[in-house]
């Protein structure tokens, strides 16, 4: 993102030095039998013409910029929406999901407005609601493994569920994104 911020300045930057030094030259060669005021509309209408020019450029410019930038967010969008397994996002202060994908809506059983009312603690039997408090104040920076956890679905019925998150820091609060892989039969221990 910046990356493009800074080519658009320095392209700006660069024309308009540019189009300063020779822009005057040009004038100066012409002014010979030109009076001052005459001189100096032209250079008025010269500093007119810089302003629309580069002013359209800018606009073009930063459209192109915004393009591929809403081109990467679809993308990545994509990828979690897309993904086969049941992911979501929630705000580490609030608990409150603030993203679910797909995957998880069709095992949980909720809708995506019934989700985004809830909190993470709101898929998770009575009992373990301390030890997920816990786990979640403890949750490391870096990718975390938390291990086999109860879950429970919409109709009641409880799974196991492996659970993987990372901590995405977006703007001024922490969020979860947070994987949930199925185990139920397999033999893991739940935590």
């Amino acid at each position: 993102m910046k990356a493009g911020a800074v080519k658009i300045a320095v392209i700006y930057t660069i024309s308009g030095l540019l189009w300063i030094t020779l822009s005057d030259k040009l004038l100066d060669l012409m002014k010979g039998p030109m009076d001052a005021s005459f001189v100096l509309f032209l250079s008025s209408i010269k500093g007119f013409f810089f302003v629309l020019v580069t002013g359209f450029i800018l606009y073009k410019l930063i459209l192109k910029h915004d393009s591929r930038l809403e081109e990467s967010e679809l993308q990545y969008r994509s990828y979690f929406e897309a993904n086969p397994s049941p992911m979501w996002i929630y705000n580490r202060r609030t608990l409150n999901f603030t993203a679910v994908n797909n995957a998880a809506l069709a095992k949980y059983g909720y809708t995506l407005d019934e989700f985004l009312s809830m909190t993470v603690l709101d898929i998770r039997p009575k009992g373990d609601v301390a030890a997920a408090h816990l786990a979640i104040k403890n949750l490391p920076k870096a990718y975390s493994d938390s291990g086999v956890w109860t879950h429970c679905k919409k109709d009641g019925t409880e799974i196991r569920v492996r659970i993987t998150s990372h901590i995405i820091t977006s703007g001024k609060e922490d969020h979860v994104m947070v994987m949930a892989t199925d185990v139920t039969g397999t033999g893991e221990a739940a935590e």
